[in-house]
């Protein structure tokens, strides 16, 4: 993973820390579809999320549906909505105009000081795993409402004809 693109994670207290930095591309998404997946899973205990986007200065649709998708599971354990934190102007006009403010508690602040945090390494998907991550997010983004649906569901569309859905 080069420098510019990074995830980091802890958990302390069944509070699951993440922290994405600088440019956050579908090319870069494994380690977060593979840390959703753990939590989904439970391999993680996790009872409350806390985001931070503070140092992200560029976030693609894939991302965003990956954080959706983070949403959607905590809405579903019954757990609190997560906290996002982001003081980008850039990322954060995206983040309330894909809607995401009705998924996240969205704080426009600095972060407190550092945790210490580890590396989420990427992981090392196929062709066909990869889009199958890309189709996830995507559908989780649809689902956010009908916005997001009218703009998303071509996407959707084209990547289920591409896997062979």
């Amino acid at each position: 993973m080069s420098t510019s693109q990074q995830i980091f994670f802890a958990c302390i207290e069944q509070c699951c820390y993440i922290k994405l930095c600088g440019e956050l591309r579908y090319t870069h998404a494994t380690g977060m579809d593979d840390l959703l997946a753990r939590l989904q899973s439970k391999e993680i205990a996790c009872e409350r999320v806390v985001i931070d986007l503070n140092q992200a200065h560029f976030i693609d649709s894939t991302h965003i549906g990956l954080l959706a998708s983070l949403a959607r599971f905590c809405q579903q354990q019954q757990l609190p909505k997560p906290t996002l934190f982001s003081t980008h102007p850039e990322v954060n006009t995206l983040l309330y105009g894909l809607c995401l403010d009705q998924a996240f508690e969205i704080v426009a602040q600095p972060t407190a000081p550092q945790l210490a945090m580890d590396p989420v390494v990427e992981q090392a998907y196929s062709e066909q795993q990869q889009g199958m991550m890309i189709l996830r997010a995507h559908q989780a983004l649809l689902a956010l409402n009908d916005k997001n649906k009218t703009a998303f569901q071509p996407v959707v569309d084209l990547l289920k004809k591409q896997l062979g859905e």
